[in-house]
């Protein structure tokens, strides 16, 4: 069998994946990908929410991948820490948004996936790094040109350090990396991290991206 790999998270490391998806179809064809990534340990698949929920909380699972649209209303169980990784069509990404969890950890669109593009979201994911694929980015950006209505709100003004965090939060960067390109500690970047999820109302880093790019607070040039 061949494994499929890479250097970001430690080799020694393996995840538990769950698959969400009622279409079996899918759910073979993502148990074949997931079966030859290195990084995967246990992975288990459920054919509704419900199902998940169930898994979730008896089961620690590290990344839940939601295959199918339908979930935007869903929560995640109360004291489960799964990141959920959600596959989104990328020729109806208006529709993909509006039924997007909003606790998602990150995002990837069906028509590319590959057992390379899986490996990489599931590592990135997995070491809290945002994962958004280009074209919903684009499609942000899209919507981010476009003038607000005049009684919209936008999220609170950011610090100009706030902004520097922001940029490198868009760009895929960790704590530790942020830190580092800031030349602060790993607590500075913490909490400014803290501060900009507060700020934009975002459960995570990715969403933050995502609220941030919206609201027009991120240039496409970053990107």
């Amino acid at each position: 069998m061949t494994q499929i790999g890479s250097r970001e998270v430690p080799v020694d490391l393996r995840l538990t994946v769950a698959v969400c998806a009622s279409n079996e179809l899918v759910r073979r064809g993502l148990n074949s990908i997931l079966d030859d990534l290195a990084i995967v340990g246990d992975d288990f698949y459920c054919e509704s929410w419900e199902q998940a929920c169930q898994l979730m909380s008896a089961t620690p699972v590290d990344i839940l991948i939601i295959a199918e649209a339908g979930y935007g209303g869903c929560q995640l169980p109360d004291g489960v820490q799964t990141k959920v990784l959600v596959l989104v069509d990328a020729t109806d990404l208006r529709t993909a948004l509006k039924d997007a969890p909003p606790w998602a950890h990150g995002f990837l669109a069906r028509q590319d996936l590959t057992p390379t593009s899986i490996d990489e979201a599931v590592r990135r994911v997995a070491v809290g790094k945002s994962q958004i694929p280009a074209r919903l980015a684009s499609e942000l950006i899209r919507r981010a040109a476009t003038p607000l209505p005049a009684r919209a709100a936008r999220p609170a003004k950011l610090t100009s350090r706030e902004s520097e965090t922001l940029a490198l939060l868009a760009d895929g960067l960790s704590n530790k990396q942020i830190a580092r390109r800031l030349s602060i500690s790993d607590h500075g970047a913490k909490r400014l991290v803290a501060s900009l999820l507060l700020k934009l109302g975002s459960p995570n880093r990715t969403m933050a991206v995502v609220t941030a790019i919206k609201s027009g607070l991120i240039e496409p040039s970053l990107l």
